[in-house]
């Protein structure tokens, strides 16, 4: 392929890059099909055309999803797939990227088993890298995990949580989001599963890497807040799970315009926890406040 013909991809693809974060959508897909079109007329039995029309194919792919057209994403992943199948060389990373995205659009389409099969796939090729991209095995594992869960295949479930707990714990600590994430979903796997003594601690661990990250007034945190009161409720640690229902809701109603269904959720659940401990009149008062404080946003 011609130089000049590169030089125009990359600037293309630099430009789709800034649009996207300056949130151009309209813009950022006339200039990914762009990249499409200019790849596609440049390409050849020569590897480095197909390459190059394999990556404007997987940008092009990139904004379609994020712009909502999981059809046309979609076909443009596999296209890109098939281009570098044909060609010899080591695309681990790039095939295992698109196939990690192709399973986002399956997931995203409620196509379970497809998406199982990309990530699984996606998987399969990041571990296959020199060194293994093992967060982004952690990510797809995530993944993975919640659509088992769903299926209620928890053993599943259970396994890839404690792999992407695992990678994440040791690769980013135990204070990191990522890890704190994982943890969290953990903890709501064993809630359901019954185990709620791991439930806990799992709420805990998420709980505390929350808070050092995130501090005590953010949405993150008054979700872990939340959820390791349901699981004290299960433990029976009664004061301990009103505290925590209690913090959970204090940051919710800081931020309600962004989180009134959360807000509505868990003033529920804790009405419903006073009530089955005996105080009606305290569930009554919750949910009279909850009322008062969704008006706005109803």
């Amino acid at each position: 392929m011609q130089s000049g013909t590169s030089n125009l991809l990359n600037m293309l693809q630099s430009r789709v890059k800034k649009l996207c974060e300056e949130g151009s959508w309209n813009e950022a897909l006339h200039a990914a099909r762009a990249g499409v079109d200019r790849a596609r007329s440049a390409l050849s039995a020569d590897v480095q055309s197909m390459e190059s029309l394999a990556v404007a194919l997987e940008v092009n792919g990139d904004v379609l999803r994020q712009h909502g057209n999981l059809e046309e994403a979609r076909l443009a992943y596999l296209e890109a797939l098939e281009l570098l199948s044909g060609v010899a060389g080591d695309y681990h990373e790039q095939c295992a990227r698109i196939s990690a995205s192709v399973g986002v659009v399956y997931d995203s389409a409620g196509n379970e088993d497809e998406a199982i099969r990309f990530y699984e796939r996606g998987i399969e090729l990041f571990e296959c890298m020199n060194p293994p991209a093992l967060l982004d095995v952690a990510d797809l594992c995530n993944n993975l995990a919640y659509i088992y869960k769903s299926k209620g295949d928890l053993s599943a479930a259970e396994s890839l949580y404690l792999k992407a707990l695992q990678i994440c714990d040791e690769h980013l600590g135990s204070n990191d989001e990522e890890t704190a994430a994982v943890c969290n979903n953990l903890g709501a796997l064993y809630l359901a599963s019954g185990y709620y003594e791991q439930a806990r601690e799992m709420q805990m661990m998420a709980l505390e890497g929350r808070l050092a990250t995130f501090g005590e007034n953010n949405l993150e945190t008054a979700q872990s807040h939340a959820n390791l009161a349901l699981a004290l409720c299960q433990t029976e640690e009664l004061d301990r799970a009103k505290e925590h229902f209690g913090k959970a809701l204090t940051v919710y109603e800081a931020n309600l315009k962004e989180a009134s269904m959360d807000y509505a959720t868990v003033s529920s659940n804790y009405a419903e926890f006073l009530r089955v401990t005996g105080n009606e009149k305290g569930a009554l008062q919750v949910e009279k406040r909850a009322r008062k404080k969704l008006k706005k946003f109803t």
